[in-house]
């Protein structure tokens, strides 16, 4: 029985330890194309070259509800930092071999309804083709689901969240607000009015929350070199916003945004008050022998005076209760329940007292983390795990009630929940592939007749692709190089360094005519 390391292997050492393996084509489809995908992908195509008996006998299909690849990467990270978004070139990598496949405008499995808890996930995707997970895996036999975590988690019971029937107006999950100012289609329609705004509380103290304060407080001649949509630019210029808090329900030591985007905010040219002292001191108490968050602690101790008339706040131990309404329907404040922090068997949690306080804020962002949405309702090929918001998985390899789902495997933020950055992205994926392919090499082991995911597949792509590709409704490679060259065309015109995202699909569509 063929075993494979979990250590890295070269390529020259995992043919070697294929020579008694199976010799049977590997047909892979990848579901998502964000960072996960796409080192999944590559991985596998780097470890199999074309050049090598197994090599030659490997397809890689990509499939992508919008026309354009690239995931959170183009529509989840911040704009000012262009540094992450240098794995593209994993793309770029991918395109050239010609046993790789990318079908974009396709999205694979059953549309859930819109979810009740966020009215502005509920984006249809109503210009894509629409296939069944059971039709695309009959053509595979392994298939990697990649699809990232496209909902807000809900705030329950407050009040006027999105997550209450009656949610109040310039009240946005983070997830709709940032896919808002990266040009994603889905909420290319929520166009907050920023010139009606002074105070905006985040609900959440993670990267997310602080990438949000940063592009509101953000000079405009800082955010002009990125790829921000023009329209977007536009109503950040109008921008009346002076005062952004993120709140977090613990205390200092338990944030979990990173020293280096605390460091920017606080190198933003922007107020920040600092943290009060005896917080400060318990936090620094609880952080004792941890090097990183010590550090980080001791940046937020330093408050800064930037003599200028926007702030950066940080404020702990307050959970929401209820955002206040005014008489036109929209948020004006919000009500927090004071915490104090405990002790648990999960360390220190939060609970809340009798105490309560008031905030004014005309803007309110919940940012308290994603999940995944179920690809296939209850589908044998992908379990979900509600409760978790996430596919069912061990390491990777996706599980039922009875073990392995044989050929399902699992990568990125579907796979352990929205957590690490694109590096450890990268790493997940190595290990996940070489899980699949130790299973590849053992002949699919244990897979009953009649599994949903064949070990030997039917040959091409499912017919509906075929015909998508013949119509010009699935976007191939050189069909989203038309996108990109069009994107590209238009910064360049408007005298830009990067591209001008189209906003909607219909835009994108019609450059293919």
């Amino acid at each position: 029985m063929l075993r494979l390391s979990r250590a890295p292997l070269g390529a020259s050492c995992l043919l070697r330890a294929y020579s008694t393996a199976s010799r049977a084509s590997l047909k892979v489809a990848v579901i998502g194309s964000g960072p996960s995908g796409f080192y999944a992908a590559s991985r596998i195509l780097q470890l199999l070259p074309v050049s090598s008996d197994l090599g030659s006998n490997v397809q890689v299909d990509m499939y992508e509800r919008l026309p354009t690849p690239y995931g959170l990467v183009r529509y989840g990270v911040a704009p000012d930092h262009p540094e992450v978004k240098n794995c593209q070139h994993k793309f770029d990598e991918l395109a050239s071999d010609s046993r790789f496949n990318f079908f974009g405008n396709v999205s694979v499995g059953t549309e859930p309804p819109p979810p009740s808890h966020d009215r502005l996930s509920s984006y249809t995707y109503p210009y894509a083709l629409h296939i069944p997970l059971p039709d695309v895996a009959a053509h595979y036999n392994a298939i990697i689901f990649a699809y990232g975590a496209s909902l807000s988690n809900p705030l329950g019971s407050v009040l006027g969240s999105t997550s209450t029937d009656t949610p109040l107006g310039n009240v946005y999950p983070a997830l709709a607000f940032v896919g808002w100012y990266n040009g994603h289609p889905a909420f290319a329609d929520l166009n907050p009015d920023l010139s009606s705004i002074r105070d905006v509380d985040i609900v959440g103290q993670g990267n997310v929350a602080l990438d949000v304060a940063r592009i509101l407080l953000s000079p405009l001649s800082m955010l002009e070199k990125s790829d921000l949509p023009q329209n977007i630019l536009d109503v950040l210029a109008k921008s009346e916003v002076e005062r952004v808090r993120a709140v977090g329900r613990r205390g200092p030591a338990q944030v979990a945004f990173t020293t280096k985007e605390l460091r920017e905010m606080v190198k933003l040219g922007v107020n920040f008050p600092g943290v009060d002292a005896g917080l400060m001191a318990q936090a620094k108490e609880m952080a004792k022998g941890e090097r990183a968050r010590t550090r980080m602690l001791g940046l937020m101790d330093k408050p800064v005076d930037a003599s200028g008339d926007k702030t950066f706040e940080l404020a702990f131990l307050r959970s929401p209760v209820a955002f206040l309404p005014d008489e036109s329907g929209n948020v004006r404040g919000v009500e927090w329940a004071i915490n104090e922090l405990v002790e648990s068997e999960r360390g220190m949690v939060a609970r809340a007292t009798d105490a309560r306080e008031m905030s004014v804020s005309q803007m309110v962002i919940e940012s308290v983390g994603y999940r995944s949405e179920p690809i296939d309702g209850e589908s044998a090929i992908a379990p979900f795990d509600n409760k978790r918001g996430r596919l069912n998985n061990d390491g990777g390899r996706v599980l039922d009630d009875e073990g392995h789902v044989n050929g399902a495997y699992a990568a990125g933020w579907v796979a352990r929940g929205p957590v690490g950055v694109i590096a450890s992205t990268m790493q997940d994926a190595y290990g996940l592939v070489e899980a699949l392919l130790e299973d590849y090499g053992e002949g699919w082991p244990d897979r009953p007749a009649g599994s949903p995911i064949p070990t030997k597949p039917e040959s091409g792509v499912p017919e509906a692709i075929e015909r998508g590709l013949k119509d010009g409704t699935v976007v191939d490679i050189p069909r989203w190089l038309q996108i990109d060259a069009a994107e590209r065309e238009l910064g360049k015109k408007a005298g830009r360094e990067e591209r001008e995202k189209f906003r909607t699909v219909e835009e994108m569509l019609e450059v293919l005519g």
